[in-house]
């Protein structure tokens, strides 16, 4: 009887598990694998960051005037922005995003249609950041944010030894290298 109970118990935690979406794609597939943190809004964004970096005066609903007014194109998939500043004063802009794959089918889209257009990012599961400097993405990384690009001319000089995840969108990948590292 015991043996049955505790039976019950572990299918109902399993059939729960799966209609609730806990622990498998619907929690952020393979960015999640790879151990990006992920933000329920913006302040979530705002504490991932201070966890490695700074980011001090929040102001939601605003891109740093650097970051291209592209991304606010519903085709991005960015639910919020906002902007911060790192320890040196300078701006970054932040973007909750609905829909990761989205948000990297239109920057391979937009690059493809403008070779100028950066789509080089340091992403969690469901968010991007543009630092504002090379100072404020070394935060970022320690904040546990890998880069992403959908540019092949980044994704030929990550090195063999770093993890890539290339899953949601042929032509973009997330990774744990970045050129500052060396």
């Amino acid at each position: 009887m015991r043996l049955t109970r505790t039976l019950t118990a572990v299918t109902a935690a399993v059939a729960l598990t799966a209609l609730t979406g806990c622990g498998g794609e619907a929690d952020g597939g393979p960015l999640a694998a790879l151990g990006l943190p992920k933000a329920d809004d913006i302040g979530g964004i705002e504490k991932v960051i201070n966890k490695g970096g700074t980011c001090r005066e929040l102001k939601v609903d605003d891109i740093a005037p650097d970051v291209d007014q592209r991304v606010k194109d519903p085709s991005f998939a960015v639910k919020q922005t906002a902007s911060c500043k790192d320890e040196r004063g300078k701006r970054a802009t932040l973007l909750l995003l609905s829909d990761m794959k989205k948000f990297q089918e239109a920057n391979k889209k937009t690059l493809e249609a403008d070779p100028a257009f950066n789509t080089v990012y340091l992403v969690g599961q469901n968010f991007a950041v543009v630092p504002g400097g090379d100072d404020g993405a070394g935060g970022l990384r320690k904040a546990g944010l890998f880069t992403m690009s959908c540019d092949p001319k980044h994704r030929s000089s990550v090195p063999g030894s770093s993890r890539i995840s290339e899953e949601l969108v042929k032509g973009c990948f997330v990774t744990d290298y970045s050129p500052a590292q060396s």
